[in-house]
């Protein structure tokens, strides 16, 4: 049951996450912004959740985990109870901005309430059923969005999200204990923050962070475009652009099926290297716009490879300082979300540059070079360490 309210948590901050990538052709016309312009709103969200990072995981530590999620889960659900009023595309990036700010202290410190109330040996599956429900709420903002879009209005379903994240916000305010059911002792701020040196002198933690940020920028930069590649091709509109999107989340959602059978059979590292090139291999097949339908399965592909990847390092992540662990996974939150943010503006410059196909190519390579390098330089380190 404690999963379920953590898991909640993660859904809910996934519906408010994705629910604008379908929408990025929609408000440009709105709002008479370029595409690229109206792609920031993605970047809008990104940026302030990974700068907020050195700041609420010490928070988290420091105060009580579930505290700062229902916190931070009640200052999300005001910014989408905003959001259908909003005019002007500046009013929208403002309220994307705010939100991003306090999405942060949801899935980074919900993660580490993992890593406090699971053994390690049970963790990895923890966080893959964690990131199943997160990837669930993925999948319906994504696709739900671009039918509201497609049928009723654009700003309709963010009442929805609010209704979500609203209910998530009850849930780890009143289900949400610290571990043990016991609130955490006092601690200074200051006392929280050295968890950061005790997180950097071990040397996993340069390898996780920066892995994570590459990963981020290859995978993310694509999304927010894929209604103008649609509707540039035409394969469809934002309702197609929001299932394709959901795609993968369900990638990451198969993943999760199976991954107490994948452990069984391939190492984490081994996992890293088929997580990167699988993803890859999604990536560059995009390049063929086939059909929306065909184009779901690629993204789909993409989001089982990224699942891979992705779950191997979190799991390296919680163990990387267990008295920081706040702290510890809103570094990887850091640097991941600043991969995220800033992965749209890469794509966008490489399609203005150098056009999709160069553009997807390198995305591609890059998302497998991650992969592979993670894990030679993972095997490295566990063999050093012995």
């Amino acid at each position: 049951m404690l999963l379920f309210f953590i898991s909640l948590c993660g859904f809910a901050s996934a519906v408010a996450h994705r629910s604008v990538d379908p929408l990025v052709s929609v408000l440009a016309r709105e709002f008479s912004v370029p595409v690229a312009t109206a792609a920031l709103v993605s970047s809008a969200y990104a940026l302030p959740y990974a700068l907020g990072q050195p700041v609420l995981g010490p928070i988290g530590d420091a105060f009580g985990k579930g505290r700062l999620l229902a916190i931070c889960l009640t200052i999300l659900t005001l910014t989408l109870i905003a959001l259908p009023f909003v005019q002007g595309f500046e009013s929208m990036l403002m309220l994307r901005f705010i939100g991003g700010l306090a999405a942060g202290g949801t899935i980074p410190v919900a993660l580490a309430l993992i890593g406090d109330n699971f053994p390690a040996q049970e963790r990895q599956v923890a966080i893959a059923r964690f990131v199943a429900f997160a990837l669930i709420g993925q999948i319906l903002a994504s696709s739900l969005a671009g039918i509201a879009a497609e049928f009723i209005d654009w700003r309709s379903f963010f009442y929805a999200g609010a209704c979500v994240t609203g209910i998530a916000a009850l849930g780890a305010a009143f289900k949400l204990c610290e571990p043990n059911g016991i609130d955490v002792a006092p601690m200074r701020l200051s006392q929280a923050y050295a968890g950061y040196g005790m997180i950097f002198r071990n040397p996993k933690s340069w390898l996780c962070y920066g892995t994570v940020f590459i990963e981020a920028i290859a995978v993310f930069g694509l999304l927010p475009y894929v209604g103008d590649i649609l509707e540039s091709n035409q394969l469809g509109g934002p309702k197609e652009a929001g299932f394709i999107i959901a795609g993968i989340g369900l990638g990451g959602i198969l993943y999760s099926f199976i991954i107490a059978l994948l452990i069984r059979h391939l190492s984490r590292v081994a996992l890293m290297a088929w997580g990167g090139g699988l993803g890859a291999l999604g990536l560059i097949g995009f390049l063929a716009l086939p059909g929306w339908l065909v184009l779901f399965s690629l993204i789909t592909l993409l989001g089982f490879g990224f699942g891979m990847l992705h779950n191997s390092i979190q799991t390296e992540v919680s163990s990387l300082a267990p008295h920081a662990r706040s702290a510890a996974f809103s570094a990887h939150a850091f640097s991941f979300f600043m991969g995220q943010a800033l992965g749209p503006i890469f794509f966008g410059f490489g399609l203005q540059h150098v056009g999709l196909t160069k553009t997807l190519l390198v995305h591609g390579l890059l998302l497998a070079a991650v992969g592979c390098g993670a894990a030679i330089l993972f095997s490295r380190q566990s063999r050093e360490l012995l």
